[in-house]
């Protein structure tokens, strides 16, 4: 569970720093909030992945890690996309 988080963490941090610039499009409420929010939201749901969706799957071992760190990594690079279209 300390992994998933770990890379949780890592991952979600970077894709909300990076993929902005990838893009060229600027963060509606400042880097600080789009990095704050990817990550916060990252961890939550890494966390309930990891806990409740995976084993409901039958996700056991590096399945259940990786599965879980990456999907909560994906969802924080479309909460980028939230946020700016709650400010368009």
């Amino acid at each position: 569970m300390i992994v998933t988080l770990l890379i949780t963490l890592v991952g979600s941090t970077l894709i909300t720093w990076l993929l902005p610039m990838a893009f060229n499009s600027a963060p509606p409420y400042g880097l600080a909030v789009d990095i704050a929010v990817g990550t916060v939201v990252g961890l939550v749901w890494a966390f309930i992945a990891y806990q409740y969706i995976s084993p409901a799957i039958g996700l056991t071992g590096w399945l259940q890690l990786a599965g879980s760190a990456g999907d909560a990594i994906g969802f924080a690079a479309v909460m980028l996309w939230v946020l700016r279209k709650i400010k368009s």
